[in-house]
């Protein structure tokens, strides 16, 4: 079981460092190939909201990989990078649900493996990753990052093929094609919780896709972009590592209000922040955020949902964060940006968390008086 765990944490962090010079920089590279802070927005939005789930990880991987040496070595038209630039984007965050399931997958049929501490050793690569670019991308430019993300690609494939396929009993196929509305009635409480998630969110991706401005606004440079990154990914590994511990001794519910609570703490630190220390402050509070709420609820609905909607369940997490919340919040804050500045933008990005918080505070508060009762 050590070796299972060992591939499959090394598949999170492979992930993660191919998907940090993807994402992670994609404001600093998109502005390096000329795009206005509107078509970012547009891009990185659309790039979330497309959302599909494309088992043929061979496929999705091989694509991104030409498409994104494409956008870096040929001078193309800013329409047709947006266009390209969406559909990997949209490949990246489709493979989320699937790396989920590789693991629940193999517990459900007996085989440990540790979700959270998989999960934020990606972190902890995404965070060396994002330092690293930081500087080097300060002293060459954007089109290193295709490097780093074709050979963390190639290097992911390798690792997922050394893993075992596991089989879905046939029984659990049964009604896997659930619609989303009958999704959402049948599982209320989760679908509230995922709406006050999508939302704070949202607000989280507005800020993290236009970070590199308020980096600068406060006079920082893409190195301490880098920096900056570093602290907010690097934050999640503890407490991704100890969420399973944590369930062991807390409801869900009660690991949610914790999370909405420390998401309003994270944004009000960075849209108020006066300098860069107190910016760093509040990257760190990613952990207790973006950290404890990504893990539990992938525990959640391993352990709340029906086996025959588990995947559906683990598509709706991406659906209504990277998918519906990133959409609102990459859009709407390249659009206030542009027309009316960085500070209307982190007003919108404070009231957007104030109200996802709330959703999720009150409604788990609610659901945990229910089961007391």
């Amino acid at each position: 079981m050590k070796h299972l765990q060992m591939k499959y944490n090394l598949v999170q962090m492979l992930y993660w460092v191919a998907t940090c010079s993807l994402t992670g920089y994609i404001a600093v590279f998109l502005q390096w190939k000329g795009l206005s802070n509107t078509e970012i927005g547009i891009v990185t939005g659309m790039g979330c909201i497309l959302f599909t789930i494309n088992k043929l990880l061979t496929i999705i991987i091989i694509y991104q990989m030409l498409i994104f040496l494409l956008i870096t070595f040929l001078k193309l038209p800013a329409v047709i990078i947006m266009i390209l630039d969406i559909s990997i984007i949209t490949l990246s965050y489709a493979c989320v649900p699937l790396l989920s399931m590789i693991c629940m997958n193999h517990l459900k049929v007996g085989h440990y493996i540790n979700f959270g501490l998989a999960r934020g050793l990606g972190s902890i690569a995404y965070a060396t990753t994002a330092f690293s670019l930081g500087l080097l991308v300060d002293k060459i430019n954007p089109s290193l990052l295709v490097l780093f993300f074709v050979v963390g690609m190639v290097l992911l494939l390798v690792d997922l093929y050394t893993i075992e396929e596991i089989a879905i009993n046939s029984d659990a196929k049964t009604d896997t094609h659930i619609s989303v509305f009958k999704f959402i009635k049948t599982y209320r409480f989760y679908f509230v919780i995922l709406l006050g998630f999508g939302i704070t969110f949202g607000a989280s991706a507005m800020l993290s896709t236009y970070l590199i401005n308020i980096v600068k606004s406060l006079g920082g440079t893409t190195s301490f972009y880098g920096i900056a990154v570093f602290a907010m990914a690097a934050s999640e590994l503890p407490f991704m590592a100890i969420t399973h511990t944590l369930l062991k001794h807390f409801k869900s519910e009660q690991l949610f209000v914790v999370a909405g609570i420390m998401y309003l703490v994270r944004n009000l630190l960075i849209c108020l922040a006066p300098n860069l220390p107190i910016l760093i402050l509040g990257m760190l509070s990613q952990g207790a955020s973006y950290g404890l709420f990504t893990a539990t609820i992938t525990y959640y609905v391993s352990d709340h949902i029906d086996r025959k909607h588990e995947m559906m369940g683990q598509t709706m997490i991406s659906m209504m964060s990277t998918g519906l919340g990133s959409f609102m919040g990459n859009v709407m804050g390249g659009l206030l940006q542009d027309c009316f500045g960085l500070s209307i933008m982190l007003i919108a990005g404070l009231i957007m968390t104030l109200i996802g918080s709330l959703i999720l505070v009150v409604f788990s508060l609610k659901q945990l008086k229910t089961h007391a009762s």
